[in-house]
């Protein structure tokens, strides 16, 4: 994809041109190729293309050993700026379009939807200001080194709730229990912007969870450390490499992802220059990370 022509690809991808206005990406790009642009804005094209995957993919096949922690600005800028969307412009239009479509219902009925979806509106901007103000931050100061031992990128994952279920009741109940009004109009309106709203939201979510979560988590087992110095985790990745382990050996003792093990591992060589296992004992035994008897023979 990555040498194809960028107007072609939004040719091909109309869903795209949105996800180039929440990333900030300039128009005017000519002649140039998706990687050329992807530069100029200062993005991956690793990370644009799984973006645009998750966008417009059913199930995407997400290579999280192309990304990098480095991508991680980008990522909580593209997700703040698609909050302040859903804010602004999502939730503000389907707030307008419940309330039109309530006056056509009775007294009651009318307080009852406008009371249903006022409830959802407020748990939605909890779940938003959630995310900004606890997740995004949290992961930020893990970028400047910093880590809150009272909180942790399981806990998160654990408290990071489904606010799905609640509109998709409001759904359910336009579309088959509100008695009919004089026009139909404004309900489907309504139904076709729940809709959409919930497959971005849908979409949104899986940008967090499948991409987020995991490089901050690996962030956070570097102890956000960064330059050329060992952290501890990968001083224990070495150590387990030297005794022989298999990645998914390495994965399963210290409880990490086989996909950190592995990122951990292309870390350290690019901070020591060395490529092997051997070569990874003999760095090992003189640093004293382990001792001879340690190995496997």
């Amino acid at each position: 994809m990555s040498n194809k022509k960028f107007k072609r690809f939004i040719n091909d991808n109309p869903t795209i041109l949105r996800l180039m206005h929440l990333m900030g990406f300039k128009l005017g790009f000519g002649d140039m190729t998706v990687e050329e642009v992807c530069a100029a804005n200062g993005v991956s094209p690793e990370l644009f293309s799984t973006i645009c995957d998750i966008y417009t993919q059913e199930n995407p096949q997400i290579d999280m050993e192309s990304l990098r922690t480095s991508d991680i600005p980008v990522l909580l800028s593209f997700l703040r700026t698609s909050h302040c969307d859903y804010i602004q412009n999502s939730f503000k239009m389907l707030h307008d379009g419940v309330h039109r479509m309530a006056e056509h219902c009775s007294a009651e009925n009318s307080a009852i939807v406008n009371r249903f979806f006022d409830e959802y509106d407020a748990e939605m901007k909890r779940h938003i200001s959630f995310e900004e103000d606890v997740v995004f931050r949290y992961v930020e100061d893990l970028l400047d080194g910093k880590h809150d031992s009272c909180l942790s990128v399981g806990m998160i994952s654990e408290m990071h709730s489904n606010v799905d279920e609640k509109i998709d009741d409001f759904k359910n109940i336009v579309m088959t229990y509100l008695p009919p009004s004089s026009t139909s109009t404004e309900m489907y309106q309504v139904l076709i912007r729940i809709l959409q709203i919930q497959e971005a939201m849908r979409r949104h979510t899986k940008v967090e969870e499948k991409l987020l979560l995991p490089l901050a988590e690996l962030l956070e087992q570097e102890g956000g450390e960064q330059g050329g110095i060992l952290s501890n985790r990968e001083k224990e990745i070495i150590t387990q490499v030297a005794k022989g382990l298999t990645n998914k050996e390495i994965a399963d003792k210290l409880n990490i992802s086989i996909f950190t093990v592995t990122t951990h591992r292309k870390n350290i060589t690019q901070k020591l220059g060395i490529k092997t296992i051997a070569g990874l004992t003999v760095y090992a035994l003189m640093n004293g990370f382990l001792k001879q008897e340690d190995i496997k023979l």
